[in-house]
C-alpha cells in the first residue's frame, strides 16, 4: 500500500485522536538516506541462460496472477527465455516469497507479489525470511486505483457526505473488508482516523464475498481497489463515492476523488511489483529492472493496466526498496491504530 501526499494533515487528525503517528514522509525523503545494494562476484553475463520461474503467492486467476502472467509472457519474449509463472498461495504471500528467498541467489526465481509483503511485515513478529534484507527488488510494476465503493441506496456523494452520514447514524455504518489486516483494511483505518470518525468493520475472506454482500445490500460500502469492482460500478450495482487518490481518474471520469470532497490529502494505492533473492548480481537485477520497465512502456501494456483499473508505474530497484521499507513502517503504525495485536 501506498499512502501518497498525505502531507500534516494526518497527524492533525491523529492528534486529535490522542494518537501520534506521521504518514506522509515524502519518497524524496526516504531516498535521500541512500540505500546500499551488495555487489556480488561471479559471471552473470550471459543471463539469462535456462527458464526463470516467477512465484506468486495467490491462487491462479486472482488480480495478482494475472498481472504477473501478463509480465512474464512479454519477459520471456524479450528475454528469449521462459519465465514460468508457478503460483504458491497461502499465508497472504508468504509461502512463496519463503522460497524466493531461500532461492540461489543468481536471477532465475523471481516473486510477483503485491503491497501483502508489507502487511505480513506488519501483521506478524516472525516471519520464516526477512521482508527487506531477504530479497533484492526489481521493480514495481503497478498502482491500483482504490476508492470508497457503496450500495446505490447509500444517500452520499464524496467524503463529506459519507463523514456526516457516518457520524449521524445510530450504532455506526458497517464497511467491509477483504480480511483483517488487508489492503482493504489498512485503507479504512487510514480514511477513518483521517476523517474522525468510527466504522463498524466487516471483514470478509477475499474480495468475492464483499462484493457480494455490498450488491445485495447486506453492507453498504468499502473501501478497496476497484479492480474487481469494476463491472459492477458499470452497471449500476454499486457506485463510487469517491477516488482514493489526490486527482481524478480517466477510466471513472464521473467518480470525485476524497481528497477534492473533504478529505483533504486521503490518497491510498496498493502495489504490485518484482523481487528476486538477496545478493543477486547487479548486471542480472539491471536487466531484468530494464526488460520489465520497458514492457511497461508498451501502448498495449498501459491499455490493459488502465482497463484493469491499474497504471504501470516502473522505477529502479532503490526506488521500490524505499517504497517496501516506507510502507512497513505506516503499515506498522496503523496495524496498532487498528487494535490488531501482530502475531
Amino acid at each position: 500500500m501506498i499512502v501518497l501526499e498525505t502531507g500534516g494533515r494526518i497527524m492533525k487528525h491523529a492528534t486529535a485522536w490522542g494518537l501520534k503517528f506521521s504518514l506522509g514522509a515524502p519518497l524524496a525523503a526516504v531516498l535521500a538516506g541512500g540505500l546500499a545494494f551488495a555487489p556480488r562476484a561471479g559471471a552473470a553475463d550471459d543471463y539469462p541462460g535456462r527458464p526463470i520461474r516467477m512465484l506468486v503467492g495467490f491462487s491462479a486467476g486472482g488480480a495478482t496472477d494475472l498481472s504477473a502472467r501478463m509480465i512474464a509472457l512479454q519477459l520471456s519474449e524479450r528475454l528469449g527465455q521462459s519465465v514460468v509463472v508457478e503460483n504458491r498461495p497461502g499465508a497472504g504471500g508468504s509461502i512463496a516469497a519463503s522460497a524466493v528467498a531461500k532461492a540461489s541467489a543468481d536471477g532465475y526465481t523471481l516473486l510477483y507479489t503485491s503491497a501483502a509483503h508489507a502487511i505480513n511485515a506488519a501483521l506478524y513478529k516472525s516471519l520464516p525470511f526477512d521482508p527487506v534484507a531477504d530479497f533484492q527488488p526489481i521493480t514495481t510494476v503497478t498502482t491500483t486505483l482504490n476508492a470508497l465503493i457503496a450500495h446505490p441506496s447509500l444517500p452520499v456523494r464524496g467524503a463529506a457526505e459519507f463523514i456526516a452520514y457516518a457520524k449521524a447514524s445510530p450504532g455506526g455504518v458497517s464497511m467491509a473488508s477483504t480480511g483483517i489486516g488487508s489492503s482493504s483494511h489498512m485503507a479504512q483505518v487510514l480514511f477513518t482516523s483521517m476523517a474522525g470518525i468510527q466504522v463498524n468493520h466487516v471483514p470478509y475472506k477475499g474480495t468475492g464475498e464483499a462484493i457480494r454482500d455490498i450488491v445485495s445490500g447486506e453492507v453498504k460500502v468499502t473501501i478497496d481497489a476497484v479492480t474487481a469492482y469494476l463491472p459492477y460500478l458499470r452497471n449500476g450495482s454499486l457506485k463510487v463515492v469517491c477516488l482514493g487518490d489526490v486527482r481524478r481518474s480517466a477510466l471513472l471520469p464521473d467518480a470525485p476523488t476524497c481528497d477534492e470532497t473533504g478529505l483533504p490529502g486521503y490518497a491510498v494505492r496498493s502495489w504490485q511489483g518484482v523481487l528476486t533473492t538477496a545478493n543477486v548480481p547487479r548486471n542480472v537485477v539491471d536487466r531484468l529492472n530494464r526488460e520489465i520497465n520497458a514492457i511497461l512502456k508498451s501502448p498495449e501494456t498501459i491499455r490493459q493496466m488502465q482497463a484493469a483499473g491499474a497504471r504501470p508505474l516502473g522505477g529502479t530497484p532503490e526506488e521500490y526498496a524505499a517504497i517496501i521499507k516506507q510502507d512497513i513502517a505506516k503499515l506498522k503504525e496503523l496495524v496498532s491504530l487498528a487494535g490488531i495485536q501482530p502475531q
